[in-house]
Order: structure tokens, then sequence, then C-alpha cells
């Protein structure tokens, strides 16, 4: 039975001592897994880091896009304006023009007609002064 309980004992040994070095495999491992974690961690931070400047400059990108169109949109509306203001005045113009136009050829038709009018007395006058001498 002593025999029986020594070998067990030794075997009982034998398995600690392949459990230490399973355990001390282990450690190993995990220690060498924390460290892989660790520098993921670390590179991952840096991704992040590179997405966040890379966000902050697209945001940047943006706003100042967003600026200049704004600019522009305000460049183009007061052209737009300018030239509405010019075509009004242009369409003032030849309405005053046309207008002027219209009296002056009312004007030239009422001088016209005074001129028939005179011619004819003068006529008239000339016939009864031929009449009369």
């Amino acid at each position: 039975e002593i025999h029986d309980l020594t070998d067990q004992l030794g075997e009982g040994g034998k398995s600690v001592h392949e459990l230490e070095k399973a355990k001390k495999r282990l450690e190993v491992e995990k220690e060498e897994l924390q460290t892989a974690l660790e520098e993921a961690e670390g590179a991952l931070e840096v991704e992040e880091g590179k997405v966040l400047r890379v966000q902050l400059e697209l945001s940047q990108l943006k706003a100042d896009i967003d600026r200049r169109l704004a600019e522009k949109d305000e460049e183009f509306e007061n052209t737009r304006k300018n030239h509405q203001r010019a075509l009004d005045a242009l369409q003032t113009t030849l309405d005053v023009e046309a207008k002027g136009r219209n009296e002056a050829v009312r004007a030239k038709k009422k001088l016209e007609a005074d001129v028939n009018e005179v011619e004819a007395a003068l006529e008239n006058a000339s016939k009864a002064n031929n009449e009369g001498t």
C-alpha cells in the first residue's frame, strides 16, 4: 500500500509539475496577449486621432466652401440687382423717349395743320386782294 501511495504521490507530483508548467506557459501567453492588446489599443488611439483630425479638416473645408458659396450667392444677387436697376433705368429712358417722340409727332402734325391754315389764309387773302384790284 505504501508503494501504491508513493507511486500515486509521484504521479501527483508529476501532475503538479505539469500543471505548474502549463500555468507558467499560460501566464507567458497571457502577458503576450496583454502586450498585444496594449499595442492594438495604442494603434487604435492613433487611428482615432487621425480620424478626428480628418473629420476636423473636413468640417473646416465644408465651412470654407459654405462661406465661399454664400459670398458667391451674395455677389450674384448684387449683380442681378444691379442689372435689374440698369434694365429699369433703360426702360424708363425708353418710355420717356417714346413719350417725347409721340409729343413731337403731335406737335409736328399741329404745326403742319397751322401752316396749311396760314397758307390757305394767305391764298384767300391774295385772291381777295387780286379781286379787289
